[in-house]
C-alpha cells in the first residue's frame, strides 16, 4: 500500500505548491515510489484524516490542533535555509521509513 502526504495551506497555491514539489523530489531521490504528496486546503483536511495511507502533514500554516499523525511546520521552506530545509527533509524521509 502507497503513502500520502499532505501538504496543507490557508489558499492551496503558492505555499504548498513549494513545499509540495520539494518533498516530492526528495521522495524520488529516496527511492520511495510508493509515496504521494499532495497539496490540499487545510479547510479540507477533514477528508484525509480517515485514510489509512496518510502519514504525514506538512502545515504551511499555524494550526491549533493535534492530529494523529505527524504534523510537520513547513514554512522553512519557503523563507529557511538550505540548512533547515535540509533537516525538514530528513525528518519526512525518517517518518516515512518508519510506516
Amino acid at each position: 500500500m502507497g503513502k500520502l502526504i499532505v501538504v496543507a495551506c490557508g489558499a492551496g497555491i503558492n505555499t504548498s505548491t513549494i513545499a509540495e514539489d520539494t518533498i516530492r523530489e526528495r521522495m524520488a531521490k529516496e527511492g520511495f515510489a510508493d509515496v504521494e504528496v499532495k497539496r490540499i486546503l487545510m479547510a479540507d483536511i477533514e477528508g484525509y484524516l480517515t485514510r489509512s495511507d496518510l502519514v504525514l502533514i506538512v502545515s504551511m500554516m499555524k494550526i491549533f490542533r493535534t492530529f494523529d499523525v505527524p504534523v510537520i511546520q513547513g514554512m522553512p521552506f519557503l523563507i529557511g535555509s538550505q540548512e533547515e530545509k535540509n533537516v525538514l527533509l530528513e525528518k519526512i524521509v525518517d517518518i516515512v521509513k518508519s510506516k
